[in-house]
């Protein structure tokens, strides 16, 4: 596998937040699989420029600079707006790199739909890594996006995953961390998995009362007596284990393959987790330990029943075979390992070599 020059743009408000995929390519860089490795922070960077013209002009000049082989970018979008000139700009540079497009969020086919920005971006793009499949990647496919990567939300170890003695008693029998938006403002307008979501929460709370809560923001929570409010990312370990179980329900349950992070954080906390059963999760986690496919929200209280039925060290033992899991198949490092692997095989070593073939039969003939 060729060792390759990498140029990563994290999407990232304060520098340094993406602990997972920087400590994954440093890792990498270390071990001599990115042969030279660079991070740019281009939202941050954006701050410091006198204006969005100009903090194009410095992302472009820190890609000349570099000479990368590869431009890995995340969650480009109208947020940040670029047309499909400008990529061919990056990609133009002397070392004529790949461009890579990884976008972590779920999008809909008519609710949070892909933004201009977006399309431009892809109709250049070399690989398009996606979170989920299905009509997802339809449409990235249908942008232009020559080749497509599915790869599923980690975990970092840095904030998650840290040893612990888990408590024999805890002050939750279950909760979610979640948010509920109202789409437009609009109450009872969610997206296309909120409905389940506040149904789920509800018949837990009528079950469980207190010993039931949500963490999270959002309009569609408002006046739910078992939601406590947002709570800081760093926090999401701590109030995971004070639980015996974590719920969820995917607000893009429709996506084939699709999971949040909320999956791979609970896992590696050490709780077993519920959430809704979607396509493909067969293929996506198989023969996981400590979660729970559920196909709708009455079925998620069925589970939580038998599951707080057991003995509560069979289940800590649960959570601690799902953390185990989470170590070996959906921490960062292990994650972006595989997406840079698949990023040296596909384009590069598949191109190179017809190439050499080629060269080889040349000096045959001669």
């Amino acid at each position: 596998m060729k060792p390759l020059r990498f140029f990563y743009v994290p999407n990232e408000v304060s520098e340094g937040d993406q602990f997972g995929p920087r400590k994954a390519f440093e890792l990498l860089h270390a071990q001599g699989v990115l042969s030279a490795y660079t991070a740019y922070s281009y939202l941050v960077e954006r701050t410091r420029a006198p204006s969005h013209a100009r903090a194009l002009q410095d992302l472009h000049a820190a890609v000349e600079a570099f000479q990368p082989d590869v431009v890995y970018f995340q969650h480009l979008n109208g947020s940040y707006p670029v047309d499909s000139a400008y990529i061919r700009r990056l990609k133009s540079v002397a070392s004529r790199p790949r461009f890579v497009w990884h976008e972590a969020d779920a999008y809909g086919r008519f609710v949070k739909p892909f933004d201009a920005t977006m399309k431009a971006v892809l109709s250049e793009t070399d690989l398009a890594v996606v979170v989920g499949l299905g009509y997802l990647s339809d449409i990235v496919r249908r942008a232009g996006a020559k080749r497509v990567l599915h790869a599923p939300h980690s975990y970092d170890d840095v904030r998650f995953g840290q040893p612990w003695d888990a408590p024999p008693v805890r002050a939750y029998d279950a909760v979610m961390i979640a948010n509920l938006t109202c789409l437009k403002r609009i109450p009872f307008l969610y997206m296309p998995g909120g409905r389940n979501r506040k149904l789920l929460s509800r018949r837990f709370h009528a079950a469980y009362g207190d010993r039931y809560a949500v963490f999270g923001a959002g309009q569609g929570w408002k006046g739910e007596p078992y939601c406590r409010g947002p709570i800081p990312f760093d926090a999401q370990e701590r109030t995971i284990r004070s639980a015996w179980l974590t719920v969820n329900w995917g607000q893009f349950d429709e996506v084939s393959m699709y999971s949040s992070d909320r999956l791979p954080i609970s896992l590696a906390s050490g709780v077993p987790h519920i959430t809704n059963y979607q396509r493909g999760y067969e293929h996506l986690f198989p023969g996981i330990e400590g979660v729970y496919f559920v196909h709708c929200p009455e079925e998620a209280l069925d589970v939580a029943d038998f599951l707080l039925s057991k003995p509560r060290d069979e289940l800590a033992a649960i959570g601690a075979a799902g953390a185990a899991y989470a170590r070996e198949r959906l921490n960062a490092t292990r994650v972006y390992r595989d997406v840079v692997t698949a990023i040296a095989e596909q384009l590069f070593d598949a191109v190179d070599a017809p190439a050499q073939r080629g060269g080889a039969r040349a000096r045959l003939v001669a």
